[in-house]
C-alpha cells in the first residue's frame, strides 16, 4: 500500500473513531437520562439538586422535565424548565402552544424569553389586525417598535379610544398627537385624561387654561394639579390656602 492510500485509510479510521466515540457518549447520556429522570420528576425541578451532574446531562434533563410538561399541558412548567436549559428553541413551541388557546400575554411573554423579536412583531401585527389592540401595543413595545406603536395609535384615537392612545403617544413621545387628545378630551369633559395628555406633552399654557375650566367644574383638586404641573406656584398655593 503507498503511502498517500495510507494516510486515507488512517485518516478514515480516525474519522470512524471520532463517530463512534460520540455515538457512545450519546448512548451514556440516554442512559443516564433515563435513570434520573424519574427521580426528578418525582422531586420537582425546582426541588432537584443536579449540581454534581456535568453541564450536558444537568441540561438534558432539564430538558426531559420540559418536554414532560408540555406532553401533559403544563405549557408554564413547561416554559419555566426551558429558561433554565436557555433553549430558545422549546420557549418558541411554548410561545406557539399559548397562541393556539389564545393566551396571547402568555404568548407574548415567552417569545420575549426566547429574545424573538420576528415573532413578537407577526403576533404584533396580527393583534392588530384582529382589533386586538391591547395585545398588539405590548407586543410592538416589547420590541420597541415606534412605528408599529403609532400605527395602533392612529387607529386607536380614531376610533375615540383616547386612553390607549394617550398611552402609546405618550411611550413615542408624540406631542401633536398628545394635544389633539387632550383638545378631544375637553370636548367630552373628561379633564383627567386631558391633564394626562397636555402633562405628556410639556403644554404648560395649555394645563394653565385647563385649570380655570377645572375650577369652573368644581374639581379644584385637578385645578391644583394643572397648576402644579404648569409651575404655576402661586395658583398652587392660592388653592391649598382657599380650597377645601
Amino acid at each position: 500500500m503507498d503511502r498517500s492510500m495510507q494516510q486515507f485509510v488512517n485518516r478514515m479510521a480516525e474519522e470512524s473513531q471520532v463517530v463512534l466515540d460520540e455515538q457512545a457518549k450519546r448512548q451514556k447520556l440516554s442512559s443516564g437520562l433515563k435513570q434520573l429522570l424519574p427521580f426528578v420528576l418525582e422531586r420537582g425541578l425546582e426541588n432537584a439538586d443536579l449540581s454534581m451532574l456535568p453541564p450536558e446531562q444537568r441540561k438534558r434533563i432539564i430538558e426531559a422535565v420540559a418536554e414532560n410538561h408540555l406532553r401533559k399541558g403544563r405549557l408554564k412548567e413547561a416554559r419555566d424548565a426551558y429558561v433554565l436549559a436557555t433553549n430558545r428553541a422549546g420557549l418558541v413551541r411554548i410561545g406557539e402552544q399559548y397562541e393556539l388557546h389564545g393566551q396571547i400575554t402568555e404568548a407574548l411573554k415567552t417569545y420575549k424569553l426566547a429574545a424573538d423579536e420576528e415573532r413578537l412583531i407577526a403576533l404584533g401585527k396580527r393583534c392588530l389586525e384582529r382589533k386586538r389592540f391591547r395585545d398588539a401595543v405590548d407586543a410592538f413595545k416589547l420590541v420597541e417598535d415606534t412605528d408599529s406603536l403609532e400605527a395602533v395609535g392612529e387607529e386607536c384615537f380614531d376610533r375615540g379610544k383616547l386612553d390607549m392612545a394617550l398611552e402609546i403617544f405618550t411611550a413615542t413621545k408624540n406631542t401633536e398627537r398628545l394635544v389633539l387628545i387632550g383638545d378631544e378630551s375637553i370636548k367630552a369633559r373628561d379633564y383627567t385624561t386631558a391633564v394626562q395628555a397636555y402633562a405628556a406633552a410639556g403644554e404648560k399654557e395649555r394645563l394653565e387654561a385647563l385649570a380655570g375650566a377645572c375650577a369652573q367644574a368644581g374639581q379644584f383638586q385637578l385645578a391644583k394639579r394643572c397648576y402644579s404641573l404648569a409651575d404655576n406656584q402661586v395658583m398652587v398655593r392660592f388653592m391649598e390656602r382657599n380650597t377645601v
